[in-house]
């Protein structure tokens, strides 16, 4: 009988990633889609934000679930756009953040990734360092259009040229906060 773990997000990319993720890894856990967006409390704590995501998640499902919070973050501004990254994008587009920060201005994807099951809550992190580029002309997910702007330290790609590649897992946030969550689950949960 496979552990079965929902992932609590409404967006289909971030969906994918963890699925194919866990179906190459740890083909034991049956991951589904809990397809729910959670209202996010305003706040530049980024762990904060996904713990109590978490927790209203739980309280909708009930059941063991992974939910995240990722952002990207510029240097020389603090924690900006982080935990605001999305709306920021959605306010200004390309044109407006390259009037923000210079091509090739370094950056960071950071994620903060909760396990919640009522008895456990535990917190995972993932981390890509990198430079904004100007976006190439590259198909991204729609619903995660900051990965053709960011290059990851180690590659001449954009995360969104790595996404369906096999270099994508050396660079992927947030499958190195998922391998450490598998790490921690596999200790703590299956060997129970």
């Amino acid at each position: 009988m496979k552990n079965e773990i929902y992932y609590a997000t409404g967006n289909a990319g971030k969906f994918e990633e963890v699925k194919a993720f866990f179906e190459q890894y740890e083909p034991t856990i049956l991951v589904k889609q809990f397809p729910v967006d959670i209202e996010e409390i305003q706040s530049l704590d980024q762990k904060k934000i996904a713990i109590d995501k978490a927790k209203k998640a739980w309280a909708l499902l009930q059941k063991p679930l992974l939910i995240d919070d990722s952002g990207i973050y510029f240097e020389g501004y603090n924690q900006f756009p982080g935990t605001f990254s999305k709306y920021i994008f959605q306010a200004l587009g390309f044109d407006g953040i390259f009037k923000l920060v210079n091509e090739n201005a370094k950056a960071a994807f950071i994620l903060q990734m909760v396990y919640i099951d009522g008895e456990r809550l535990e917190t995972f992190e993932g981390h890509c360092a990198g430079t904004i580029v100007k976006p190439v002309e590259v198909a991204t997910h729609p619903q995660l259009p900051l990965t053709a702007i960011f290059k990851p330290e180690g590659t001449d790609k954009t995360y969104a040229e790595l996404r369906y590649t096999k270099e994508f897992v050396r660079f992927a946030f947030r499958q190195h906060a998922l391998k450490n969550f598998l790490a921690w689950y596999k200790e703590k949960i299956i060997s129970l």
